[in-house]
């Protein structure tokens, strides 16, 4: 007799709903992991997040092992490894944690006529789950500041209390068993170095986080910093954690609440309630993906479906060798470490969608091939809103001029010169507009558009955009 629970965006064994409601049951926990090839396949998958997970596997894995278990690997799709897995255990039930993609959805229908024992699922990764939340008339929210007061006003589940121990989870051994891959055993080449991807690290950011950076969050989160990922000194750098669940939200959520009940410093709690409103958008974005998963691939606003995108420069783009510093160090960055700070990432897409003219999709793609903490809902939930055609957007002819940027949020442009070696010595009057040095760097390329032209170029775009849609 057993039970399985079955990890997926969940890779911790702490405040788990699903799996704290397996141990439960009284049977022994069968601990599975399933690397699906529709994922693996995908033209969306990330090698840097691939890696990432990985590592976070190995650290899951050597945590059984503190309690003489191990996790269950199997490689294959889901509706046929299920069914294989309940005939060789005996399994009385399965328990997972629900995804909120159109094709985690999809798939988990699916599970629920594949196998011929009870499945419970359970809403860890988000507060308060999308089918609770709705306006007075029923239909769902669409702009931000309305979803985030009725999403203020939800009781939020309590940490999932449960004791671990090796009497609960399942001996594996009679089980036929793998071995947790290595990227070269599932045919991929060799990327960057990735964080240390583990449970207890994820724990320890947001303890230092809340310890030592929250009180100026709300005036600090936005500066880039100037080391390979220094905005940590502003930021929780809790993304790629919160995306494979090493953390719960739950668990920040609580955190904060904590942090800002134990403070009477009104700065302090302006800035643990701005981080708080950041969990909050990514439950928007999650929301929006629920109730219209269309915007995977089409505009939120329709009325913007007649722009004619452009594609020259997108290489340029993706290389980081546009002629504007802020951008170019911010693409740079990305394609070093896996990441990039919230705010460059809002100005790289302004540049994209409107100084280039490029279409949101192929930056959205470019971002989720590298991005750590890719994640379908916050990733294209920010691209739609960079570009005007998302929910609750920015208007289209806001559009971010990439040297004002650069001046407010690198004033000293070292952020610049951390991932540009060859503007190390531009003076800081032209650290943000070496253009119009003297003699500019030779080896560093001229703006590749005159941005004041590109942002009337763009207005006029989205206006025939509109009228023709």
């Amino acid at each position: 007799m057993a039970v399985i629970f079955w990890f997926r965006r969940d890779l911790r064994l702490n405040d788990n709903l699903g799996l704290g409601a397996a141990i439960k049951s009284g049977q022994p926990v069968i601990p599975l992991f399933i690397f699906d090839p529709a994922i693996l396949n995908s033209d969306r998958l990330g090698i840097p997040r691939l890696k990432f997970m990985l590592k976070a596997l190995e650290s899951l894995n050597n945590t059984l092992n503190l309690y003489q278990r191990k996790l269950l690997i199997r490689y294959g799709n889901p509706l046929k490894i299920l069914p294989e897995i309940i005939s060789e255990t005996g399994a009385q039930a399965v328990y997972f944690n629900q995804d909120y993609t159109p094709y985690a959805r999809a798939r988990d229908e699916a599970i629920q006529y594949a196998v011929d024992i009870p499945v419970h699922t359970f809403h860890d990764r988000l507060l308060v789950p999308p089918q609770e939340i709705a306006k007075d008339d029923g239909t769902p929210y669409t702009v931000y500041t309305p979803f985030m007061k009725k999403w203020r006003t939800f009781q939020k589940a309590s940490s999932a209390d449960y004791a671990l121990s090796t009497d609960v989870l399942h001996d594996l051994a009679v089980l036929q068993n793998e071995n947790i891959p290595s990227l070269a055993d599932l045919n991929f080449d060799k990327t960057i170095d990735v964080p240390e991807a583990s449970e207890a690290h994820a724990t320890s950011l947001l303890s230092y986080f809340l310890q030592h950076h929250v009180n100026d969050y709300a005036e600090a989160r936005d500066l880039l910093g100037n080391a390979q990922q220094s905005p940590r000194t502003h930021t929780s750098f809790l993304s790629p954690y919160i995306r494979f669940g090493l953390i719960a939200t739950r668990t920040i959520y609580w955190a904060c609440r904590a942090a800002y009940d134990a403070t009477t410093n009104e700065t302090s709690r302006r800035s643990i309630t701005k981080f708080v409103d950041e969990l909050i958008w990514h439950e928007f974005y999650t929301y929006i993906l629920w109730h219209f998963p269309d915007v995977k691939t089409q505009n939120f606003q329709r009325k913007y479906d007649g722009i004619q995108w452009q594609t020259e420069g997108l290489q340029a783009w993706k290389d980081g060798r546009t002629g504007y510093p802020i951008v170019d160090a911010a693409m740079r960055q990305l394609k070093a470490t896996g990441w990039m700070h919230n705010r460059a990432r809002m100005v790289v897409a302004s540049f994209l969608t409107k100084d280039l003219l490029i279409d949101w999709r192929e930056g959205e793609l470019h971002f989720m091939k590298w991005l750590i903490d890719g994640d379908l809902a916050a990733n294209n939930g920010g691209w739609q809103w960079a570009a005007g055609t998302g929910t609750d957007a920015q208007p289209y002819f806001r559009i971010f001029n990439p040297v004002l940027q650069s001046r407010k949020f690198d004033p000293n442009g070292e952020f610049i010169r951390c991932w540009i070696p060859e503007l190390q010595d531009v003076p800081d009057q032209f650290i943000h507009e070496p253009w119009k040095m003297p003699h500019p760097p030779k080896d560093y390329p001229p703006p590749i558009v005159d941005h004041s032209q590109a942002r009337q170029a763009a207005l006029d775009a989205y206006k025939w955009g509109q009228d023709h849609a």
